[in-house]
């Protein structure tokens, strides 16, 4: 295997990515008869075919879907290598991976990486949205760096943060005469017609559980896999959703209100995803000092070791 080189893993990478090798040798900046003589000199070396070719694009095989996943996590390495020789210097540089979960999308992305861009413009971030078990997942790999999601406690490889906490509201068109009311009592949701998010989605299971421990029993009238087009649903369908109240933050609906639910009921514990490792990236905790500075004016985060 020691013909292999780096450049071979950023070439597979750019086809994989692009599924076309003239995409990809754009991409690259070079020939597209260099990219593939590049994969073929790959391929020799790992003897196996990594892509199969049909027309003009081009798709990994099983190994090749088994080596990209070990490429990914070869080149993370490389760079977080060489960016803690640029922070010996002082520089905060180097690419840092999120994962988000769709609820802390809006609520909290936008202005990290807007006092991101302010502060440290040497930093490249990547933010992928994912379900909570897959944000969970992609850390375990070596994928993503951190996490903004649900705090879990599900993996023993994983160190959780809570940062804010947050019970369920229901969140109603500013129209509604809920919307009027300082607080509802779930008894009151039996038979309503409700606009929820489908049981894929973790928050919707807790939703769920809320409603089963009230014994309360609404009529779930559309399910639509998409925060944002659940909470335009509900504008325009007049139907109330159940959801965290940290939903509508960073979204411009004026049309909606979170109205709280009467008495104790579950929180949810949202906050940092951290890999379970002894060294963490200077840019990755740039990144979460970010975020704690942009909730902390919010007052909602009640501080406790976790």
């Amino acid at each position: 295997m020691n013909e292999i080189e780096i450049r071979h893993l950023r070439y597979f990478l750019a086809v994989a990515e692009t599924e076309n090798f003239t995409r990809a040798a754009e991409r690259l900046r070079i020939s597209q008869p260099s990219i593939s003589q590049q994969i073929t000199q790959l391929e020799a070396a790992l003897r196996t075919p990594l892509f199969k070719r049909v027309g003009k694009r081009v798709f990994l095989t099983q190994a090749g879907a088994t080596f990209r996943k070990g490429a990914e996590v070869v080149l993370r390495k490389l760079d977080a290598a060489c960016s803690a020789v640029d922070n010996i210097s002082g520089l905060v540089v180097g690419r840092v991976d999120i994962g988000v979960i769709p609820t802390l999308h809006f609520a909290w992305v936008p202005s990290v990486l807007g006092e991101m861009a302010r502060a440290y413009p040497g930093v490249t971030i990547g933010v992928h949205e994912l379900a909570s078990s897959g944000v969970e997942t992609e850390i375990e790999a070596g994928r993503f760096d951190l996490g903004f999601g649900l705090v879990t406690h599900n993996s023993p490889n994983i160190r959780y943060e809570r940062l804010v906490s947050q019970p369920f509201s229901l969140i109603v068109p500013s129209t509604s005469a809920y919307a009027k009311r300082k607080d509802i009592d779930l008894k009151e949701l039996e038979g309503e017609r409700l606009v929820m998010l489908p049981d894929s989605f973790d928050i919707r299971r807790a939703a769920d559980a809320v409603l089963i421990h009230a014994k309360v029993h609404p009529h779930v009238a559309f399910e639509i896999d998409s925060i944002d087009a659940v909470l335009s649903s509900v504008i325009q369908a007049g139907m109330p959703t159940l959801l965290p109240a940290i939903v509508l933050r960073g979204r411009d609906m004026p049309g909606l209100r979170a109205v709280p639910l009467a008495g104790k009921t579950r929180e949810m514990e949202f906050g940092i995803l951290w890999p379970a490792t002894n060294h963490v990236d200077p840019a990755a905790r740039a990144i979460v000092a970010a975020l704690k500075g942009s909730i902390k004016p919010a007052g909602r985060s009640r501080k406790r070791r976790v």
